[in-house]
């Protein structure tokens, strides 16, 4: 192989892997912002996340389900800002 073929290689397998890791995306941790009521709050912006995950999140987090204290959207130069606060029953 002559150099160049080799570089439009290394390029290809490049980009391969980072499409690779925006599909998988990586999912914002939920942080309890409360320290005496069950009280949590977490992202879910961009491409990679939608309110679904957001509730997704909230229900993994919250054994006997949770109330919704506020939601937050709006766009911005990433794409979309979403912010989800809850709280567990």
């Amino acid at each position: 192989m002559k150099n160049h073929e080799i570089a439009g290689l290394l390029v290809v397998v490049a980009l391969s892997a980072g499409c690779a890791q925006l599909q998988k995306g990586q999912l914002q941790p939920v942080k309890r912002i409360d320290k005496k009521d069950p009280i949590y709050s977490t992202t879910c912006s961009g491409a990679v996340e939608d309110w679904g995950s957001c509730f997704a999140k909230a229900k993994a987090t919250c054994a006997s389900g949770y109330d919704v204290l506020d939601k937050f959207e709006k766009p911005d130069a990433g794409g979309v800002t979403r912010e989800f606060t809850f709280q567990c029953k």
